[in-house]
């Protein structure tokens, strides 16, 4: 913005040249002043450039049907210049795209360029470096490749993401050809950003179709895509597209909606995930019999630590794609979980806790989403969630073994009742009375386990009794806010309402006086109202729950003393969304 008061300058100027230096020892000239033009109109913004868009969009339009010549400079700068222009434009870009894309899926198209020479010949005099060519010995050959192309390629695809992001369902006409030329390039190994590029664009064109209101046509896009993603996962060996691969399937699979896999693409999914799996169980078993048998040297150790590393972002990702199948399938999956069983109760058994972590998240999706179906697996991880309540070394792992107990109490039914109520409930409960809960470390494991004790509460509570109920509910008020966890939030606060509307005295005491109790609220309230983002409803309910608090102080003295005691930060951030003055 601060730009703008230079534009008037500097824009007709390049405009100008644009318009005037046509010849082709300009053609560099005229992509760097293309780049410069789009940036200065991001930078200033549509309103500022809006007069002079129809103008540039026909200086770029010329430029695009003169450039013929494969070595034209202005192709790159044309294909950069475009996308920040429908970044600037929106939807309104869309018409733009027949004159766009023919040169954007013929670059993303393109083979790459393959030389093989004997050892004695010269690649310089006729691949020379300059160009492109990169060359190594191979098998008594010299193996030579044109990475420039290569290059090229990838940012191509790349640019198509962009395209079906920044346009939505203005890309849908273009959605069926681009998945054509994408898709196979998840084997292009030639390149990996290539690869990594075409696995980010699948789901957002897929998206685009989802937007579009096209849903036959994204069912179908989506069954063709399907088992060509399947196809790769089983096999993938080289762990950082496996990771881009599984999550780019987790997301692929969330847009095509439910029941969108056939039961031969579930079973073929399961044991893809179990085939990634098992191989990076093998390699941890691998890691810790060197460790045990003390001869790494620091830089083995350095090693190690990376491959680990690594391999803990993709074992993420894999939990993340069955999740994402888990919650569209529910059911149906569940059906194929026995294929899972086996490498999942291996990960449970492991000392490790980001293993043990892994396989707890995929019981709790097993729970959530096939609720009393369930039952028959529960006794091959009840134990193990109990155990990882009290894992005080590793807050994640007692985090999953929270939200697990939480989904057991709303989903599970009866077979999981009485191991939520006699043995994991006293468990969360201590999670919640910990010195360090709120420590930056445990708070997430704090939230899920008061998560959790307000499912158990809002599920279960005949089974917690009413002579319990009171100080469970209690300890649970204590231990507010939730805030950091987005997903939980919301069921927290929805369960607060409730319990102020039925049962006030329990939570505030008798006559709702307790001073104490109410400014507690207050501040529970104000900082979820101030850090999160509701529905419109609950946030009317708790912006009310405020409101009559504060009145309840007896005048206002007391409640200005009360809205003084709240975080200054809170008070700006209620102010400035309206919810008081």
């Amino acid at each position: 913005a601060r730009f703008a008061k230079y534009y008037a300058t500097i824009m007709p100027m390049l405009l100008g040249v644009l318009a005037q230096a046509t010849d082709a020892e300009h053609r560099l000239l005229r992509g760097k002043t293309m780049e410069c033009a789009t940036f200065i109109a991001l930078a200033v913004g549509r309103d500022v450039f809006a007069p002079d868009i129809p103008r540039f969009v026909e200086l770029l339009t010329a430029t695009q049907a003169a450039v013929t010549e494969a070595d034209d400079p202005q192709a790159s700068y044309l294909q950069a210049s475009w996308a920040r222009l429908c970044k600037l434009m929106g939807a309104d870009f869309a018409p733009l795209l027949p004159v766009v894309m023919p040169a954007l899926l013929a670059a993303a198209r393109q083979q790459p360029d393959f030389a093989v020479l004997d050892m004695d010949e010269d690649a310089e005099a006729s691949y020379a470096a300059e160009d492109g060519w990169e060359f190594a010995a191979i098998g008594g050959q010299q193996i030579g490749i044109k990475t420039t192309a290569l290059e090229e390629k990838c940012t191509a695809v790349g640019l198509l993401c962009s395209y079906a992001r920044d346009l939505g369902a203005g890309f849908q006409a273009y959605a069926g050809e681009v998945l054509e030329v994408v898709v196979p390039l998840f084997k292009f190994y030639f390149h990996e950003g290539v690869r990594a590029a075409a696995a980010e664009a699948v789901p957002a064109v897929l998206q685009a179709l989802r937007l579009a209101g096209a849903d036959a046509a994204l069912r179908q896009a989506w069954a063709a895509v399907c088992d060509r993603y399947i196809g790769v996962l089983a096999g993938e060996e080289d762990d950082t597209f496996t990771m881009q691969l599984f999550g780019s399937f987790a997301d692929a699979v969330a847009t095509a909606g439910a029941q969108t896999m056939g039961g031969a693409q579930l079973q073929a999914f399961a044991a893809a995930c179990v085939a990634q799996m098992d191989k990076y169980h093998a390699r941890m078993k691998e890691r810790e019999a060197a460790r045990a048998a003390e001869e790494l040297d620091d830089d083995d150790e350095e090693q190690l630590a990376e491959e680990e590393m690594l391999e803990g972002l993709a074992v993420d990702e894999v939990a993340k794609a069955l999740h994402a199948v888990f919650s569209t399938h529910a059911q149906a999956f569940g059906a194929e979980f026995r294929t899972v069983l086996p490498v999942a109760r291996k990960y449970l058994g492991e000392r490790d806790p980001a293993a043990r972590q892994w396989a707890i998240c995929v019981f709790d999706d097993l729970v959530e989403f096939s609720g009393p179906e369930s039952a028959p697996y529960a006794a091959e991880f009840m134990p193990a969630i109990l155990a990882a309540l009290g894992e005080r070394a590793s807050p994640d792992l007692r985090q999953a073994a929270a939200y697990g107990v939480g989904v057991m109490a709303q989903f599970g039914g009866a077979a999981y009742a009485d191991f939520v109520v006699g043995a994991a409930l006293p468990a969360l409960l201590a999670e919640l009375r910990r010195s360090d809960a709120r420590d930056a470390e445990n708070v997430y494991a704090t939230e899920n386990a008061a998560a959790a004790v307000a499912k158990v509460l809002r599920f279960l509570g005949a089974r917690v009794g009413a002579d319990a109920a009171p100080g469970v509910l209690r300890a649970w008020f204590a231990a507010l806010p939730v805030v950091h966890d987005d997903d939980e939030a919301p069921g927290v606060y929805e369960f607060l309402v409730q319990m102020l509307r039925e049962q006030p005295e329990a939570l505030l005491g008798a006559a709702e006086r307790d001073a104490q109790a109410l400014r507690h609220l207050v501040r529970v309230v104000a900082e979820a109202l101030a850090v999160c983002t509701f529905a419109p409803e609950l946030t009317q309910a708790l912006v009310g729950i405020v409101r009559e608090t504060m009145a309840a102080f007896g005048g206002a003295d007391s409640a200005a003393a009360v809205w003084a005691e709240l975080p200054a930060e809170h008070r700006e951030a209620l102010q400035a969304r309206g919810f008081f003055e």
